[in-house]
């Protein structure tokens, strides 16, 4: 697992209140009750952190949820993100 994982696990586990250690890259945000506002708010945490913007803005409800599906989707995202600015 690389620093990437960690630290998107670790925010998750933060946001909802469990340890990370229960939280898996497969792991369903809904499934983890991350409803919309609180995946807005998990965004922010990771733009403060990794020092980027993450483009959401606009999207509605549903297009958030699939865009931010799994600890994985927001894993890939992230990467995505931080290539592009290297």
């Amino acid at each position: 697992m690389d620093n990437i994982e960690e630290t998107v696990l670790q925010l998750v586990g933060e946001q909802v209140g469990i340890d990370q250690q229960e939280i898996f890259l497969s792991s369903k945000l809904e499934d983890l009750n991350l409803d919309s506002v609180a995946i807005v708010e998990l965004v922010f945490l990771l733009e403060e952190k990794f020092e980027i913007s993450i483009p959401f803005e606009g999207l509605d409800e549903n297009e958030l949820k699939r865009n931010f599906y799994t600890v994985s989707s927001i894993v890939h995202h992230l990467k995505d993100l931080l290539q592009k600015d290297a």
